[in-house]
């Protein structure tokens, strides 16, 4: 019997917890000594009063298994939930940990009263992150051998930790990330809270030290034997402190303000005879974005998050930003999307198994994300669609057999007209592809009068003639460019194709006539098309190129993180003529527009 990923998750919270609470402390003093180490030392279940009280090597023995009870689970439990579930809730990992280190410092053995949970917590942050983990260690080394106080140590080892996860971060608070960054902020937290005796010690400088003898020349203490600290100067202390204290606060401060003022700053760039500029930068709270559309007229924006199913919808206003206007949840992964005039039109595919044993779909959604109409059939495991200028024609193309299994259909192009008011849609024609390649990108020309198709396999384009609706027909296939970048071919009838390239990447074209200075509007039917803007997933950036005659790059548009800082992987391009605006869909969930002016 198969469990549902949230019942399994549940037992595996509940497993983390119980993991957690093994008082691995008390056990080892119990077998070792026949004692029950609460009565002695400082009265702590963990490692620093076990070495104390048993000596050296019974710390590090503690040590590791109260790292393991937390390392473990979190590391294994969310993959044993996919092998029982078949799905991982995006969170599961960090509620497990906060599990673990709950059960450690709230054992239900011990009647709620447990250890402070440094151990578990290190093991936890081990699974969890590695690179921040590692920021943790040396920072807490560096405050042992300065200060020689574990608790002190373990306190701003926790910071550390959450300072190197934020800084690490583009997006710590989108959807996928939030639980991880309020994870870390509890940490700091639940160490103040257990801590807060220590502090006091310190405070009145009856705080045991511990680092296996450096300090035992000072004040006789250290994990081999009972503290016996006796006066020490503490003013010098005091005042060492207080310096670093004032030179810690300092730096802060000025970190902070150019933080805030590299944030403030407009993203800007100049291409041959274009200004670009950011005039928005939302962070959606999805995992990812993938594809992103303009309905016509450019006042609204659509988006796909293929990871929580779900279809986004902004209204653009006159400033040129984003305003959040709908959240649709999608029953499907949606893999594409395209505007109807007003409306979207969306591609998805089943999740999970169930592609393997259903075919795709695709549906109509208005600016408010209601669904119109109903579901659409499509193939077996779609890929794209695109529409027509008018939206009265979708395209929707999907892999079928090419995805390997012979009892599916073949590849299919297939096209459907649908009705502007009611979304009532009727098959038109279809076109088919060899079984041994892989339909994968669809892009239409500018009349609507031809379909490039990408193949994955065997790197080639098939063109298809779409001229009559009823009857396309697969008219020849060409090498794509080995250049990495996409480029447009003209017909002599004025017609043109943006023909795709060897690099993952999405392109726009610009039909650029002759415009007033600081104005774009919509290009007429006889319009160039000049300049290309495309994004490459592997570089953070718009690359703008000149088309015409000969292309070439003329200028960049960086993408930047949070606080204008970092990098973020474009997904997808969207642009509107009528506003002179594009929007770049981003692998960390952001959507960033940039406005495009003549110069």
């Amino acid at each position: 019997m198969q469990l549902s990923p949230m019942t399994a998750s549940a037992l595996a919270i509940a497993a983390a917890y119980l993991i957690g609470s093994i008082p691995f402390g008390l056990l080892v003093a119990r077998a070792v000594k026949g004692i029950d180490i609460r009565t002695v030392g400082s009265g702590n279940l963990g490692a620093t009063n076990v070495g104390r009280v048993l000596g050296r090597p019974y710390f590090f023995l503690v040590l590791l298994l109260d790292g393991l009870k937390g390392f473990l689970p979190t590391l294994t439990f969310p993959w044993l939930v996919e092998r029982v579930a078949g799905h991982v809730p995006v969170h599961l990992p960090v509620l497990v940990a906060l599990a673990a280190i709950l059960g450690h410092t709230f054992p239900v053995y011990l009647r709620f009263r447990g250890g402070k949970g440094v151990a578990t917590s290190l093991g936890v942050v081990l699974a969890l992150d590695p690179i921040s983990c590692a920021v943790a260690v040396l920072v807490f080394v560096a405050v042992l051998w300065t200060w020689c106080y574990v608790s002190l140590a373990s306190l701003v080892g926790g910071v550390g930790f959450a300072v190197a996860h934020f800084a690490r971060d583009r997006a710590p608070f989108s959807r996928e990330h939030i639980a991880m960054s309020l994870f870390s902020i509890a940490v700091v937290g639940l160490l103040v809270v257990r801590h807060r005796s220590n502090l006091a010690r310190i405070r009145a400088g009856t705080e045991n030290r511990a680092n296996f003898g450096r300090c035992r020349k000072r004040d006789g203490s250290g994990l081999g034997g009972p503290a016996n600290p006796g006066p020490s100067p503490r003013s010098g202390r005091i005042g060492t402190t207080l310096l670093i204290v004032v030179g810690v606060l300092g730096m802060v401060l000025i970190g902070g303000t150019l933080l805030v003022r590299n944030a403030a700053r407009s993203v800007e760039a100049v291409a041959g005879p274009w200004s670009l500029k950011e005039t928005d930068r939302v962070v959606t709270g999805q995992q990812r974005v993938d594809r992103v559309a303009f309905a016509t007229g450019g006042d609204c924006l659509a988006g796909i998050c293929p990871r929580y199913n779900t279809l986004l919808i902004y209204k653009v206003d006159a400033a040129k930003t984003l305003h959040p206007a709908a959240e649709a949840r999608l029953e499907g992964r949606p893999v594409a999307v395209a505007s109807l005039g007003t409306r979207f039109a969306v591609l998805q595919r089943p999740d999970g198994d169930t592609k393997h044993l259903v075919p795709g779909w695709w549906e109509v959604y208005d600016t408010l994300g209601h669904r119109v109409g109903s579901r659409i059939t499509a193939g077996f495991y779609p890929d794209d669609l695109a529409a027509s200028s008018d939206g009265r024609l979708v395209y929707v193309l999907s892999s079928g057999r090419s995805e390997g299994d012979e009892k599916k259909p073949l590849a299919t192009l297939e096209v459907v007209s649908i009705d502007p008011e009611t979304a009532a849609t009727h098959p038109m024609g279809n076109v088919t592809f060899d079984a041994t390649d892989d339909p994968e990108r669809l892009s239409l020309s500018a009349s609507g009068h031809y379909a490039a198709v990408l193949l994955a396999k065997s790197k080639r384009m098939a063109a298809v003639d779409v001229t009559n609706p009823s009857e396309p027909r697969l008219i020849g296939h060409t090498s794509i460019a080995t250049t990495g970048t996409p480029y447009v071919s003209k017909s002599e009838d004025d017609d043109w194709i943006m023909m795709p390239a060897g690099t993952e990447g999405t392109t726009v074209a610009l039909e650029s006539p002759p415009a007033t200075a600081g104005t774009h509007g919509s290009a007429p039917a006889s319009a160039r098309v000049d300049y290309l803007v495309t994004a490459r997933e592997n570089e953070s950036a718009l690359e703008i190129l000149q088309a015409h005659p000969q292309q070439h790059e003329i200028g960049r548009f960086p993408l930047l993180g949070p606080f204008n800082l970092g990098h973020t992987r474009p997904t997808g391009l969207a642009y509107s003529p009528e506003r002179g605006i594009i929007a770049v869909a981003t692998r960390t969930g952001s959507i960033h527009v940039v406005e495009l002016r003549t110069r």
